[in-house]
């Protein structure tokens, strides 16, 4: 008579065991994963932004001395003058905010200041300006979104 209460549990412990795996595998069945953005959205709005400061260091300076106008605004000071000339040159439908550090200082944001509406892409860039080196960061995020 033992043997026969053996196999019986033994039995109900193999249907408990099938229950569970059948039940978590109809879980992660159900489990919706959704797909990653494309990555060509990212790479888009990230090369903008290395061209919107690539504009910037390659607009003439009206004056003698500075490489260019963006070099001539950071050596002066006129940081958000510099953020909002490197913001007019990022591409429409693309929103940005400018981050500015001088040497190894913490970044600080400059020019017109917004809150992103979804993911944002960065993009980065080095300026040397007598004898500083002004890093040039970019967030940004697709307008509207």
């Amino acid at each position: 008579m033992q043997e026969n209460e053996n196999a019986q549990i033994h039995i109900l412990e193999m249907l408990t065991l099938f229950w569970l795996f059948f039940m978590t595998a109809a879980f992660l069945i159900t489990v919706h994963v959704p797909d990653e953005t494309s990555i060509s959205i990212d790479a888009e709005m990230q090369f903008a932004g290395e061209d919107a400061i690539n504009l910037a260091l390659a607009t003439p300076s009206p004056t003698d001395g500075y490489d260019s106008r963006l070099a001539e605004l950071l050596a002066a000071g006129n940081t958000d003058d510099a953020c909002e000339l490197v913001q007019n040159y990022v591409a429409s439908g693309i929103e940005a905010n400018c981050w500015l550090a001088k040497d190894s200082g913490t970044s600080q944001p400059y020019g017109e200041v917004a809150s992103p509406g979804s993911d944002t892409v960065n993009s980065h860039g080095l300026v040397a300006v007598d004898g500083h080196l002004w890093t040039i960061s970019l967030d940004l995020w697709e307008r509207g979104s």
